[in-house]
């Protein structure tokens, strides 16, 4: 059973992944729901009652929501009458390489006149000072009204998060009204969380932060990972050990060929830029947007060595979204490798049970098959890109008898080495030597 709290009247802008997955999660709660969105495609498929992207559990929360009356769509943000409205628009990084805020001013804009004033809650992500900046040119109806609080939802994952959050950080300005902040504070208190109040400008860094940190750790997972490739060693014990000091922990310590999504290197960029405007090289963020680039030419390097050269080769992409779970494309770490492989000339097909037809439009030229077992039909080689249990589950005996050669280059650690040596594979993968004597369950 959801968490109750003062069933109240709550407006979503933004029917992306944070804005979608926030209004039938407060839906489900008995709070009336207005979701805005106004890119054409997305609002047609969400008055269909489809969900326009790929996320568990959130088609069926959306049709409990929409037959219950719980949640009612409209197209722009001056129809809402809501009490209290969640800013969930995108911020994506410009050509400049800043984090493009356009989207959330525009909605604050439109809200600004509105009377009595609403409650304003962005969970965009800002760089630090956007919101000071918002005030200090005028930009909000009233400032005492207007709130940050960043969303720490894990596509894949995002509505078990927002149901069990880790924390509820609610950013607001020194004159915030007291009344205002209460209505926030029960609304997002209902699941039990840890309550943290701070400024508008903690909020802000305290998301950047915290994605920054996040992609500091894998990239240090993947650097020891390619250390101890040339060393010799396999990088899943080695993880294990760092890991079990509490300190530290094991979390995210599971190296990969690089990591991409719509958060983690929008962030790096977006911190190394904060601080570079303020006069302070951010060294440890910038290396770690370097490093991520690094794995990834690294990755695909090895895979031209095993193969003596790409250009020619028949070779299975098995994975074409940043991680299982979800069908976004962004900065895919797969993409990038598909286009690296096509430009190289090899002759590729790829699959991936969400994200094919996004990636065939992003880019043309791209082959996507219906099955996995398709791609690797004929196959010189395969390479898991992306960790979706369809590949570890595949029917890997079957699959050698149809493919041409046996290589397979495993980015994402997903299969058991001992067991595709077993079957007559030539197995490798991220993390361990080539020659590594198989280690089953690491």
């Amino acid at each position: 059973m959801e968490p109750r709290a003062t069933a109240r009247s709550i407006a979503v802008i933004g029917a992306g992944y944070v804005g979608l997955v926030s209004a039938v999660g407060f839906a489900a709660m008995g709070h009336r729901v207005e979701l805005v969105e106004t890119d054409p495609g997305r609002l047609a498929a969400l008055r269909r009652g489809e969900v326009p992207f790929t996320e568990a559990g959130v088609q069926d929360a959306l049709t409990a929501g929409l037959r219950a009356s719980t949640i009612a769509v409209l197209e722009h943000a001056s129809e809402t009458t809501a009490g209290v409205v969640l800013v969930c628009v995108g911020t994506p990084i410009d050509d400049r390489g800043h984090a493009d805020t356009d989207a959330v001013e525009q909605v604050v804009a439109e809200l600004a006149d509105r009377a009595p004033a609403p409650v304003i809650v962005v969970r965009s992500t800002l760089p630090v000072g956007t919101c000071e900046r918002l005030l200090r040119e005028g930009a909000i109806g009233d400032p005492s009204r207007f709130f940050l609080v960043p969303e720490f939802l894990r596509q894949g994952a995002a509505l078990e998060d927002f149901r069990h959050p880790t924390r509820v950080v609610i950013g607001g300005a020194p004159d915030a009204d007291p009344a205002a902040r209460a209505v926030l504070e029960e609304l997002f208190g209902a699941f039990g969380a840890r309550l943290l109040s701070v400024t508008l400008e903690e909020s802000e860094l305290i998301k950047n932060g915290a994605n920054a940190f996040l992609a500091l750790k894998i990239s240090f997972a993947n650097e020891i990972a390619g250390l101890a490739e040339r060393a010799g060693a396999d990088a899943g014990p080695v993880l294990e050990g760092i890991g079990l000091d509490p300190r530290i922990g094991r979390s995210m310590l599971n190296p990969s060929f690089g990591f991409g999504g719509s958060c983690l290197p929008k962030e790096l960029a977006t911190i190394a830029i904060s601080g570079r405007e303020r006069g302070l090289d951010m060294h440890v963020t910038s290396a770690a947007a370097e490093a991520n680039q690094a794995h990834q030419r690294q990755f695909a390097e090895r895979i031209a060595g095993m193969l003596d050269g790409v250009a020619g080769r028949r070779i299975a992409l098995l994975g074409l979204a940043f991680k299982a779970g979800t069908d976004d494309i962004r900065s895919s770490p797969a993409v990038a490798l598909a286009r690296w492989l096509i430009e190289h000339h090899a002759i590729l097909e790829a699959h991936d049970p969400a994200a094919g037809p996004r990636a065939a439009r992003a880019l043309p030229g791209l082959i996507v098959t219906s099955t996995a077992e398709e791609a690797l039909d004929g196959a010189e080689a395969a390479i898991i890109a992306t960790e979706w249990p369809d590949y570890r589950d595949l029917d890997w005996a079957a699959a050698r008898e149809v493919m041409s050669a046996t290589v397979v280059i495993d980015g994402r650690r997903l299969l058991d080495p001992a067991r595709m040596r077993t079957l007559g594979y030539t197995y490798t993968r991220v993390g361990s030597p080539s020659g590594e004597v198989a280690r089953a369950g690491r």
